[in-house]
């Protein structure tokens, strides 16, 4: 049986407002999707600005991820 309290990790692509802007990813292992995904909170992991472009849960989506956004 494996820890209860322990998170899996969340993989997030985002990129700023503008058109050119960069692409990055955000590796997340200490917080859940809905955390990462509220806009209401007072501090979001990502800024209120960015555009959210994939969300996906375990390490093989960050990999994925790289290959689709050629990172």
């Amino acid at each position: 049986m494996g820890n209860l309290n322990s998170f899996t990790p969340v993989v997030v692509v985002h990129k700023g407002n503008r058109k050119n802007s960069k692409i990055y990813i955000d590796i997340f292992t200490d917080k859940r999707v809905d955390d990462i995904l509220d806009i209401n909170k007072r501090k979001p992991p990502i800024p209120k600005e960015h555009e959210i472009l994939d969300v996906g849960v375990g390490l093989d989506s960050e990999e994925r991820f790289k290959k689709k956004y050629k990172l």
